[in-house]
């Protein structure tokens, strides 16, 4: 115990949000932010649904239903990016 009382190395570290934190300070920037991780992980969500579907109509030999999915996976895909990047792109456009 007089070890760890001695040193800490997290002695003076905050945590930050970084050019999020203006954003995450007013009520309207938390429930952007919660619709923002609700749809990124409803994306993710259907993308793992997609592969699953692609590998299964790959496994079971189905031509006509691997062309679907992998359109499905396509769009999902997609769209899983997009809601990656958004983050991204919101701190280009605040810090330009």
């Amino acid at each position: 115990m007089r070890l760890a009382d001695e040193y800490n190395p997290f002695t003076g570290i905050n945590p930050s949000f970084g050019p999020f934190a203006g954003l995450l300070e007013s009520k309207f920037g938390m429930f952007l932010a919660l619709a923002w991780v609700i749809g990124f992980f409803a994306c993710a969500y259907f993308l793992i649904e997609a592969i699953g579907r692609a590998a299964k109509s790959r496994r079971n030999g189905m031509v006509g239903d691997l062309d679907e999915t992998r359109g499905e996976l396509v769009r999902v895909g997609a769209a899983t990016i997009g809601m990656a990047s958004l983050p991204v792109l919101y701190t280009i456009l605040i810090s330009a």
